[in-house]
């Protein structure tokens, strides 16, 4: 019953739970239902979905909610709910176990980044308020014969709706499935089970791979390999010049073309760094690749330090996903104290640091920064921003989608600076090293198009600019050379479809090691190298 006390509105715990569920699909769920309706194409299956939602959410909130877990549970709900409902009403992203795991593995200047005014609001109106009302209510418990005839009841009103159309609620479930992603607050706690179990899977013993690999240099010429490998971040291949991009993006790269090989036609392992990055160092494709096997499986660059390569990981970004857990690795910005995150350039001294003594077989890893959104305005110096005006705010949405599209190409072109100035530096190197330097990006970024902003998009429905990565090797033509590398060869090849899976295997054939995981069809130089 509901009835006023000493300034006090008093619930029983099953009226609670169900006035409960209903501001939280009322308030948060506007996105689901117009999805649901754009793909039903019916009111009637709309209002249908509704009280059918309704009611099962009521009957886990039945089952969760007790005395002494109702108020608790109902804040953690409220402000959970309406921080989660910004983004997928602002940005259009959807929370799955990817996007879960890419929030618990970010930093925190990534997560200062998301904060924003409109955020602020969004949690204050929507889950702080409702927080203050549950806690002036009175909730009573509820018996148990009652609490089970209520959920009796709303198994009731589920089956009533469901059996009358039960093939066309099963074809829409299994046609539609990515649409559960956007149901507040299905959506992250399905996903936080989801990533329970996948960590419970891939938490056996550690797997050591490369156990029975080799170190069998292929080139004559006196001189150490280095391999410069750098990770951009959130770069997508459409807005490549060195592509078919019409802006020039890429003009700092200009006078290193004759030594620059672009693959156009490459595909990301995921799209968030959370995934992409430990599955492109795996020794598993893409297909057959355990999100949260990089804690206890080894990785190529294990096999190259245990084949004699200084292997060193510099970071610039949000970590090495344990990638790094058994080489040395370092982060400069953190080392030098700054508060605020740091430009890429802050990697280039490392370089020289890294290659001041004797020369040895050498693989450094650069995890880049690069085109991390939303505050693309603070990823590039004024002085390589030529495009202009530019959106210089985290709520993206709210700008013209010619300003978001500059501040977007300013960190290309600042990312392809960046590059440019790393290939002088490894000019100084080429008379005791054979040099390679590898760029590829973890994954593409949405910038509005069909209203999809940043990334981490389900990868079955993922939009082409989230997957479609720009990748591009540098090498001048006496490393070729050594190497047995026919560069006509690998032009000929850049219209190939590739991805992430690549790399791994091109890794090893570049650095002369062969082992039991290595396949050279995946090995982008090997069909191209001279055979001894």
């Amino acid at each position: 019953m509901l009835f006023r006390t000493a300034n006090k509105i008093t619930l029983n715990i099953g009226i609670y739970a169900i006035l409960f569920v209903l501001y939280n699909l009322l308030a948060f769920n506007s996105v689901f239902f117009e999805q649901v309706y754009q793909a039903g194409e019916s009111i009637k299956f709309t209002i249908g979905t509704f009280f059918c939602v309704w009611a099962l959410i009521s009957i886990c909130c039945l089952i969760l909610f007790w005395r002494h877990s109702v108020k608790f549970l109902s804040y953690l709900l409220l402000l959970i709910n309406a921080t989660a409902f910004y983004f997928i009403n602002v940005y259009h992203v959807v929370i799955n176990s990817e996007m879960l795991q890419n929030v618990l593995q970010t930093d925190y200047i990534e997560t200062r980044d998301l904060l924003s005014g409109k955020l602020l609001l969004y949690i204050l109106l929507l889950g702080a308020i409702p927080c203050l009302l549950v806690r002036y209510l009175t909730i009573k418990p509820l018996s148990w014969k009652k609490r089970l005839g209520i959920i009796m009841a709303l198994l009731g009103v589920v089956l009533a709706l469901i059996i009358p159309n039960g093939r066309g609620t099963i074809a829409f479930m299994r046609n539609h499935k990515p649409i559960k992603y956007v149901l507040v607050p299905v959506n992250y706690i399905g996903a936080m089970i989801s990533l329970s179990k996948q960590y419970y899977k891939s938490s056996g013993s550690f797997v050591e791979i490369g156990q029975k690999s080799k170190f069998s240099p292929y080139w004559n010429n006196g001189k150490k390999n280095l391999i410069l490998f750098v990770i951009g971040e959130t770069a997508r291949a459409a807005n490549f010049s060195l592509g078919e991009y019409q802006r020039p993006t890429n003009e700092p790269l200009n006078p290193y073309l004759d030594d620059i090989i672009y693959f156009k036609n490459v595909r990301s392992c995921g799209t968030s760094t959370a995934v992409s990055v430990p599955c492109m160092f795996s020794d598993k494709k893409r297909k057959n690749y355990k999100n949260g096997s990089a804690l206890h499986r080894e990785n190529v660059l294990d096999i190259m330090q245990k084949n004699g390569y200084k292997s060193i990981w510099v970071e610039n970004n949000s970590g090495c996903k344990n990638l790094c857990a058994r080489i040395e690795s370092t982060n400069p910005c953190k080392q030098k104290m700054h508060r605020n995150e740091c430009l890429d350039e802050i990697l280039l001294p490392e370089i020289p640091n890294i290659l001041s003594q004797e020369a040895q077989n050498t693989i450094i890893v650069l995890h880049t920064i690069g085109s991390h959104g939303p505050k693309y305005y603070k990823r590039f110096t004024a002085d390589k921003a030529p495009f202009k005006p530019i959106c210089q705010t985290e709520n993206i949405a709210d700008c013209s989608q010619e300003e978001l599209l500059n501040a977007y190409d300013n960190t290309i072109y600042y990312t392809s600076s960046f590059l440019a100035e790393l290939i002088e530096q490894l000019k100084n190197y080429e008379q005791q090293y054979n040099v390679i330097l590898l760029y590829v990006s973890d994954h593409g970024e949405s910038l509005g198009e069909n209203g999809i902003y940043l990334h981490s998009a389900p990868y079955v429905i993922a939009p082409d600019v989230q997957t479609h990565v720009p990748l591009l090797m540098w090498a001048q033509q006496d490393t070729l050379q050594a190497l047995g590398i026919d560069e006509n060869c690998l032009r000929r090849s850049v219209d190939t479809p590739i991805s992430h899976d690549n790399i791994f295997h091109t890794l090893l054939g570049f650095s002369g090691i062969s082992s039991e995981e290595y396949d050279a069809d995946l090995d982008l130089s090997a069909k191209c190298r001279r055979k001894n």
